[in-house]
């Protein structure tokens, strides 16, 4: 991601860096993600019984029918859309070490919004297992060339400011700032990444919370009663004892077409994207960048790789669904972090990733840590 924000060789100097939109780039990591959840409610009825009426019912029922379940996912679709642009913004105000470096509190943040949300029990123990993890992660994906100095703020010799919108920096004087001199917006960047971490634990422990309560049960399916039915029925605030129907009733599914138990997930992510798509499209890119995209189009300046990190973030997105409905959100951020270490071994043979002090002893802290959270 941080690659593909920063300026290209085929720049024109003393002209503005020409970036793609980031608010457009997570508007498109959430319609893939629509994408990808509908072809897996698709594919999890039987082979023979799949078929796109199935779909429209499944989809017309759980997100129309069950509005108000529908209506849950806003919240953390808000929270996420504005963290998601925030790590844009945050990559354009910082150097990739700082960012990386201070990016790693959302574990600190999740732990916290878990026992205050979750109403769960975290030990001591385990509070000093996130701690070290924390740290150890942040030191293993500090870059060589970074060095430590005051306060924790960290300084790369070949970093280089990139302007977070076109008009901010109309001269490419960032661009063009000496290699070793710390960004003017270093204290805007830490602020934007310290929200971040805080929407970013929130909204994950609130997901987790929808995701793992029972299910809602289908609205009642209308069944014409017989003229003896009707007799012997009793009264009820939910009977229908005349012939007419509830609007809308031909659209629920029958028992036939009723949704698979496993591609409840798949509707919850569905339910998140859209709200996250709607605000994302209306609030970020059109209220914000809303006269680059008349001036230039809504793709202006996006590259293969450009794409490539959007399909990244949304399946980055739904493998993180997966992880928290089956475990937790604690737990994702020690997988997480373990398979950053993991990646940073096979980069040596890969990249020619050069192993130094601080990546052993963050991998040592990472694997203690996880250990550590196990007693």
């Amino acid at each position: 991601m941080a690659y593909t924000r920063l300026p290209s060789p085929d720049d024109v100097p003393d002209q503005p860096h020409k970036m793609y939109l980031a608010s457009t780039a997570v508007a498109m990591s959430e319609m893939f993600k629509i994408i990808v959840c509908a072809y897996m409610i698709y594919s999890a009825h039987p082979l023979q019984k799949r078929s796109l009426r199935k779909l429209y019912n499944n989809l017309y029922t759980e997100i129309i029918l069950q509005w108000r379940e529908t209506a849950k996912l806003a919240i953390p679709a808000s929270l996420y859309l504005v963290q998601n642009n925030l790590q844009y913004l945050a990559l354009s105000l910082l150097d990739a070490a700082t960012f990386q470096v201070t990016y790693q509190l959302k574990i600190l943040t999740t732990a916290l919004f878990s026992v205050l949300i979750l109403n769960r029990t975290l030990r001591r123990i385990k509070w000093i297992a996130l701690a070290i993890l924390t740290v150890g992660i942040a030191l293993v994906q500090l870059p060589p060339e970074a060095n430590i100095f005051t306060f924790g703020a960290f300084n790369t010799q070949d970093s280089a400011a990139v302007p977070s919108d076109l008009d901010d920096d109309p001269h490419g004087s960032l661009a063009k700032r000496a290699p070793g001199v710390a960004p003017e917006n270093t204290l805007s960047g830490f602020v934007t990444v310290l929200i971040a971490c805080i929407l970013s634990g929130l909204a994950g422990v609130y997901f987790e919370k929808i995701l793992k309560a029972p299910p809602t049960p289908p609205p009642q399916q209308y069944t014409p009663l017989s003229q003896t039915d009707k007799e012997s029925a009793s009264p009820s605030p939910i009977s229908y004892l005349d012939e007419n129907p509830p609007p809308h009733a031909d659209l629920v599914p029958k028992e036939d077409d009723a949704l698979p138990p496993t591609a409840g997930i798949w509707i919850r992510n569905i339910q998140m994207s859209l709200f996250s798509f709607v605000l994302g499209v209306v609030f970020i890119v059109f209220l914000k960048d809303g006269k680059a995209v008349i001036r230039n189009g809504f793709f202006q300046y996006y590259t293969p790789l450009t794409w490539v990190v959007i399909g990244m973030q949304a399946g980055g997105g739904l493998i993180v669904a997966l992880v928290v409905k089956y475990a937790d959100n604690i737990l994702k951020g020690f997988a997480t972090s373990i398979s950053i270490i993991l990646s940073s071994l096979v980069s040596i043979w890969l990249f020619e990733f050069k192993v130094t002090t601080t990546f052993v002893i963050g991998s040592s802290m990472v694997i203690y840590a996880s250990y550590l959270y196990g007693l």
